[in-house]
């Protein structure tokens, strides 16, 4: 099948807008939406976020989000972010394990997103994310 120029010249056309709409898409869905959450990842902003001290014993911990069970029972989901640098920090808690989160929910969300979260028998502290909650994998922090 040969194309002529004029059909090769809408193809290229349709291509070089189609990226461009992606590229704005993706752009608008990073800044706007973060992946996450709104503008500055997970709901951050210069202000720091109110912060809760949760604590538990690990239900499910899936790479990226965290369960606890409370002291009273009630079920905390943790969200710590980006599974690879969760892996590169060496975070892996087991079933059953006692840990100290301390989290705070941004604007846009209705769950927790981890700052810190401490391993209670051993007292090794992962952070998460900065004391403005920006995260540490993204961004300014990213290394």
């Amino acid at each position: 099948m040969r194309l002529n120029s004029k059909a090769v010249g809408i193809i290229v056309l349709v291509v070089m807008l189609g990226g461009i709409l992606l590229t704005t898409q993706l752009g608008w869905w990073q800044t706007e939406s973060g992946g996450r959450g709104a503008g500055n990842h997970d709901g951050a902003s210069e202000s720091p976020p109110e912060v809760m001290t949760l604590r538990g014993s690990v239900n499910s911990y899936d790479g990226r989000c965290l369960t606890i069970s409370a002291d009273d029972g009630e079920s905390i989901y943790i969200e710590l972010g980006n599974f690879r640098y969760n892996r590169t920090i060496g975070f892996a808690p087991q079933i059953g394990e006692r840990v100290t989160a301390q989290a705070f929910i941004p604007g846009s969300k209705t769950v927790y997103s981890a700052i810190t979260v401490t391993i209670d028998n051993t007292g090794k502290v992962f952070t998460f994310r900065d004391a403005l909650g920006n995260p540490l994998w993204a961004g300014k922090n990213a290394e």
